[in-house]
């Protein structure tokens, strides 16, 4: 085992396009306890045992070829979904049913998990789709979407949800799916939304309305995008450092350190803070789009195209919630919002990329394993 673990280092250390992954996750974890411990030192030390065992995670998932997480993808699915159902029949926090709480200081987010198992699961049943020609052909995708999309919407999760449709269409596109189709449905779904209103909780249509009276300029934004803006806009170019703290106090800015902590590192690192957050996602998806578009696997390179267009939207959705150009919803900030849910669910998806990575050229271009 341990000369697997170390041939597996070697080979990492020498593969150039996995560096980038290395670099950037690396440098988000650092910013991510730097941040916590202006807010809450005791949560940026458990942050340091979240990365910890999330960089054992890593390891782990390179000793195993991302072709075998394949051949379960459909366990993992169905699995999560189990898992989606049962939380909803959790006692609600904070006005949602998302975690399972299985101690004082320890609980489990099934949603972070259901986003990994689907992409897993579509890039199995994508990667033998040549040519997607019709309608028909994009209606097991689309039920495959559909299925977590309703139940995580149900926790209620809004956010989270909307990664799954957003994701779907990036793996479809890089599946071969016609441009026209794609973008027929994504009106039919735009006219339709606005029908999905009713459904949304009062506190959600709340955020909604806030958020388009805001845009409108015929009404104040939501207290939380206000607050955040205002720290933001207190760090100026460079950051008030500690001295930004009297900002984004627990009472002032409630969830400072998950879903608002882009507005922490505003005010602390200011302009310049904020745009080397945005560089390394940037960095994260490039070079996962290099990895993508030098693998031979199939279903390896719909995982990486599906992974990472998920932490991209999953980071463009919180920092345009904290700087108030998208309503409030409780998304979390990839390896800077703390929460071990949230952090081990993005060091699964760093490995699992840095797996496809080391393994890209050793892989033929038909899977081992028989076609759906």
């Amino acid at each position: 085992m341990l000369k697997k673990f170390r041939d597996i280092l070697l080979k990492l250390l020498t593969t150039r396009v996995a560096w980038p992954i290395v670099l950037t996750v690396g440098l988000l974890c650092t910013v991510s306890i730097m941040t916590l411990e202006l807010i809450s030192p005791i949560r940026a030390e458990r942050q340091q045992i979240h990365v910890a065992v999330g960089a054992a995670v890593i390891l782990l998932v390179l000793t195993i070829s991302f072709q075998n997480f394949g051949r379960i993808a459909f366990v993992l699915y169905a699995l999560s979904l189990v898992l989606l159902v049962g939380v909803l029949g959790t006692a609600p926090i904070n006005h949602a049913r998302r975690w399972f709480q299985l101690t004082a200081s320890f609980s489990i987010q099934p949603s972070e998990i259901a986003k990994i198992a689907y992409v897993l699961m579509l890039a199995r049943h994508l990667r033998y789709k040549r040519q997607l020609d019709s309608i028909k052909d994009l209606l097991t995708p689309f039920l495959l979407t559909l299925i977590p999309f309703a139940l995580i919407l149900a926790e209620p999760d809004l956010g989270t949800a909307l990664l799954f449709p957003l994701t779907l269409y990036a793996m479809l596109i890089a599946a071969g799916a016609r441009l026209r189709h794609l973008l027929a449905i994504a009106l039919i779904v735009i006219l339709a939304a606005p029908g999905a209103f009713p459904f949304l909780k009062p506190y959600q249509q709340q955020r909604v309305i806030d958020f388009g009276r805001s845009l409108a300029g015929t009404g104040k934004p939501h207290p939380q995008q206000a607050q955040s803006r205002m720290a933001v806009a207190a760090g100026g170019i460079w950051g008030l450092g500690a001295e930004g703290a009297k900002y984004v106090r627990p009472r002032q800015l409630p969830e400072a350190y998950t879903d608002f902590i882009f507005a922490v590192v505003g005010v602390q690192w200011g302009f310049a803070g904020c745009l080397l957050i945005v560089g390394l996602y940037l960095a994260f998806f490039a070079a996962s789009v290099e990895i993508a578009g030098s693998t031979k696997d199939p279903f390896g390179r719909l995982m990486v195209v599906g992974l990472a267009s998920m932490m991209l939207f999953q980071a463009m959705i919180n920092m345009g919630m904290t700087m108030g150009i998208g309503p409030v919803t409780g998304v979390a900030l990839p390896f800077v919002s703390y929460g071990g849910s949230s952090l081990l669910a993005s060091m699964l998806t760093a490995g699992l990329l840095l797996n496809v990575s080391v393994r890209r050229q050793t892989h033929s271009a038909i899977m081992q394993y028989a076609p759906a």
